[in-house]
């Protein structure tokens, strides 16, 4: 008889998900186990010696030196011990005694990175003294036993710092020494040091220039001194120092060269296109006088520049850049003299193109002029006799011998940034209708914050033995202070004639 299966017998297998979840639950709980217990077994156990350390870098360092000095009682092998009870006597401010210890420390064998943070807490403890040299030996000890980088970054701020006492007290030459030094360790580090160091070593030089050029009047050190600033950093302001030196001393060439390479750097430093075009017109090299005068008139829009760019013009027979010249001049300021040269440069101009058979040109050129003639009728017919009593006392020479024989038409007198000697320059006029041929003016430099004279320079205009000073000609002067400076003060220049005022102007800072 056949047998079948009742209802609660199955014929299938069980479920296998569950068993899986609690297999891999029991085996993470393994896992974790195994690597605590593994921690716990292998970790550093904490010693009296690393809880000390600990309590040094919490501030606690009371608390750790009765331990630390117990342990080198107890194990005066451990060589570890004395780094930090040094830095603990000296958090304690426990000096002698925490100097034992470091000197203990140098005499063994430690690496550099253990001795790192004690060497450095003391240097930086002997700079807050002043003690520069002392933090300088300690320094200089450790490295006859360490000759790595690892203690560069600590020796080259020591040193800056040196360098920052030394320059507060005037000690100039020390300061570079010291400043060379951290130079020298400050080039392969990567931090802000290498960026500083280069600027307070080339302002040192300028400074030490300074000196050499106004009170040493030693201009071949001072050219030393600047040129050795621009090779550490190259900066506008030495350049602009280094070719007012070369300026003066002749050295035309290397003036422009420096000027050139502070304008094409600096564009918008009008002073430095100034000087480079007086440099250009002196040397008469009209060509790149025109091209300095043209940069400069686009940022600064002045009568007198652009009547010296249409003079310039003139010179290299560009009549057509000379009256755009003189047109932008009158524009700013109508005058007589300015619509007159501008009508003889127009009639030039239509010859030029007359002798070049460009004929209609030239009649179109010529008709301007004769525009320009009506504007000079108009404009004389405003007040003709104020222009007829100017043309007489021209030409008769009506003018009192007891009155200055000269009229100041332009001035320009300023302090540059990080200088210590103000600088100027005028245009004057003769005004007597006859050559003037002995004249020297006299420029007086005046502290109006001390309330006192620093300084004055003679200007010889004209002498027996130097070409005469041509009736209505104007002649530029250039000057500068013989003394230094406070950049603060309120500073003047005084024009004297024969003792005499002829006028006060404000020194500008820039």
């Amino acid at each position: 008889m056949s047998t079948q299966a009742t209802p609660t017998e199955s014929t299938e297998p069980a479920t296998k998900g569950g068993g899986k979840l609690w297999r891999t639950i029991i085996l993470v709980v393994v896992v974790a186990l195994a690597s605590f217990l593994t921690y716990e077994y292998t970790r550093p156990r904490e010693t009296e010696f690393t809880n000390a350390v600990k309590m040094i870098k919490q501030g606690r360092a009371a608390a750790a030196i009765p331990v630390l000095e117990r342990l080198t009682h107890e194990d005066p092998d451990n060589s570890n011990v004395y780094p930090w009870l040094a830095q603990g006597y000296l958090a304690c401010e426990r000096y002698a005694e925490g100097r034992t210890s470091l000197d203990t420390a140098l005499r063994l064998k430690l690496s550099a990175e253990e001795l790192s943070p004690v060497i450095q807490a003391f240097a930086e403890y002997y700079q807050r003294r002043g003690d520069y040299e002392e933090a300088e030996k300690l320094y200089q000890s450790v490295m006859k036993r360490h000759s790595g980088k690892s203690f560069d970054v600590g020796r080259a701020k020591l040193y800056m710092a040196w360098a920052e006492q030394e320059i507060a007290a005037d000690n100039l030459n020390d300061a570079v020494y010291h400043l060379q030094q951290a130079d020298k360790l400050a080039k392969d580090l990567d931090s802000t040091i290498t960026q500083t160091v280069p600027l307070r070593l080339s302002d040192c030089y300028r400074k030490l220039a300074a000196i050499a050029e106004t009170q040493e009047k030693d201009d071949k050190e001072a050219i030393r001194l600047l040129e050795q600033s621009l090779s550490v950093c190259d900066e506008p302001i030495t350049r602009i120092l280094l070719a007012a030196i070369y300026a003066r001393t002749g050295q035309s060439g290397k003036a422009i060269e420096n000027y050139e390479f502070v304008s094409s750097q600096d564009p918008n430093n009008l002073e430095v296109r100034h000087r480079l075009i007086e440099l250009l017109l002196e040397k008469k090299d009209y060509e790149k006088a025109q091209v300095a005068l043209s940069e400069l008139t686009d940022k600064e829009r002045s009568v007198e520049d652009y009547e010296l760019l249409a003079d310039v013009n003139i010179k290299i027979a560009n009549y057509a850049g000379a009256v755009r010249a003189l047109e932008e001049a009158s524009t700013l300021r109508q005058s007589v003299p300015l619509l007159e040269k501008l009508k003889s440069t127009l009639l030039a101009w239509s010859d030029q193109l007359a002798s070049q058979k460009k004929n209609q040109e030239a009649i179109s050129v010529k008709g301007h002029a004769a525009r320009v003639s009506e504007q000079l009728v108009a404009l004389r017919g405003e007040d003709p006799a104020v222009e007829e009593k100017l043309d007489d006392a021209n030409k008769t020479g009506n003018w009192d011998p007891n009155k200055p024989p000269i009229s100041i038409v332009f001035s320009r007198n300023w302090l540059a940034k990080d200088s210590l000697t103000p600088e100027g320059k005028i245009k004057i006029r003769n005004i007597t209708g006859a050559p003037i041929t002995d004249l020297t003016l006299s420029a007086v430099f005046f502290d109006n914050t001390m309330r006192k004279r620093n300084g004055s320079v003679l200007l010889p205009v004209a002498s027996p033995s130097s070409p005469p000073f041509e009736p209505d000609g104007e002649r530029w002067l250039y000057f500068s202070c013989p003394q230094t400076v406070k950049y603060d003060h309120q500073l003047a220049v005084v024009l004297l004639w024969k003792g005499k005022l002829l006028k006060e102007f404000p020194v500008t800072k820039r």
